[in-house]
């Protein structure tokens, strides 16, 4: 592996040693952090069965066995609050892989190649995203049974185009310096040269737009549910939540706040800890 390679290394390694360092950047390094072992633990250690309905309905915050209260249904607020954040987290990650597998595979290929291989691929980029992001998604989503499968596969394909984009420019820059002319000299192939060689030195900025593409697919995921499109009542989900919640939003507002106010600062705090994965991983960049 080149010089070139190891010093990305050295500088993704001190890199790390930046982050966090603000309040803001440190809280919202933590808000992710909580959020996603919610998802992962939260099911554990809260019992109650986010699907049984009782006749206690519309119980307000701290009632006897429910902390957050009950919906209209008697479901405890709680348990579908914790149970509602794994079905948005894991499409969004799962969409925001694959949305990275598929753009900054093409957009490599795209840079480095260049000529007609070039000119078609960013044809294609170009074409979809002609496309608004959510009518795209609308369209994927519609064409399959809503759920995960689909969610996840709309959603990737519709951010993929905003990350070949920057990969192409990143690629197509790093294509004419020395250590890739070097390797090409070596007789190392192609893929090699893109995974070996210029990928580490690739890995800061794509993976903070990366990280900001998974806040933008949040949003998506828990607007199709909103819209009936993701995933499907009975399992709990946050942008279902609020859907059916509007309908209290006077009487019990806590249904449409609580599941609200969560999706907004998983977005809020994602685009944060992108902002600092930037920062910290870009010498030239003032906190």
């Amino acid at each position: 592996m080149s010089d070139q390679t190891t010093t990305a290394g050295f500088r993704t390694a001190f890199a790390a040693r930046r982050l966090g360092r603000g309040p803001l950047a440190a809280g919202s390094w933590i808000v992710v952090a909580l959020f996603v072992l919610a998802a992962i633990l939260g099911p554990i250690f809260v019992s109650a069965d986010p699907a049984r309905g009782t006749n206690d309905t519309l119980l307000p915050l701290g009632a006897a066995g429910h902390l957050l209260g009950t919906d209209d249904l008697g479901r405890d607020e709680l348990a579908r609050m914790v149970h509602g954040a794994r079905p948005l987290l894991m499409v969004a990650f799962l969409s925001t892989a694959l949305a990275a597998v598929l753009g900054i595979g093409f957009g490599l290929m795209a840079g480095y190649l260049g000529g007609k291989v070039e000119w078609l691929i960013m044809r294609l980029m170009d074409l979809a995203l002609a496309f608004p992001s959510m009518l795209l998604i609308i369209l994927i989503v519609s064409a399959w049974k809503p759920g995960v499968g689909s969610l996840v596969t709309g959603i990737g394909v519709a951010l993929a185009p905003g990350l070949a984009r920057l990969a192409r420019a990143l690629a197509a820059r790093e294509a004419g310096r020395d250590y890739v002319l070097a390797a090409k000299l070596g007789g190392t192939r192609g893929p090699r040269i893109l995974v070996q060689e210029m990928l580490p030195n690739l890995a800061g900025p794509m993976l903070a737009q990366v990280v900001m593409t998974l806040s933008v697919a949040a949003g998506f995921a828990a607007g199709l549910s909103y819209l009936g499109l993701g995933i499907q009542p009975p399992t709990p989900d946050w942008g279902y939540m609020v859907q059916a919640g509007q309908e209290f939003l006077y009487t019990a507002p806590r249904l449409v706040v609580m599941p609200a106010a969560a999706t907004l600062l998983f977005v809020v705090a994602c685009n944060f800890v992108g902002d600092d994965l930037r920062d910290a991983l870009d010498p030239r960049a003032t906190r």
